[in-house]
């Protein structure tokens, strides 16, 4: 099974995957990246108004596939 990598980023702090995991397909990983944009957002949102998270999909020879990315923002109207 190919190996990828998922580096996270938010503006303030990064992560750089330096382990990896197996996945079977490019989907499956595509998958695994936007649950952990979700996963992030649901702790971190109650923390701040406004988020955009970034996941970087390297593959094994650390070569980025894709990326990414969602952004939650609460603006009050008045």
């Amino acid at each position: 099974m190919p190996r990828y990598f998922f580096d996270i980023n938010d503006h303030d702090l990064s992560h750089r995957d330096d382990e990896g995991s197996e996945w079977p397909s490019r989907e499956a990983a595509q998958a695994h990246a936007m649950r952990v944009l979700a996963d992030i957002a649901r702790d971190e949102a109650r923390r701040q108004d406004r988020l955009h998270l970034f996941v970087t999909i390297r593959d094994e020879v650390r070569a980025v596939l894709g990326v990414a990315s969602l952004a939650v923002s609460c603006t009050w109207v008045d």
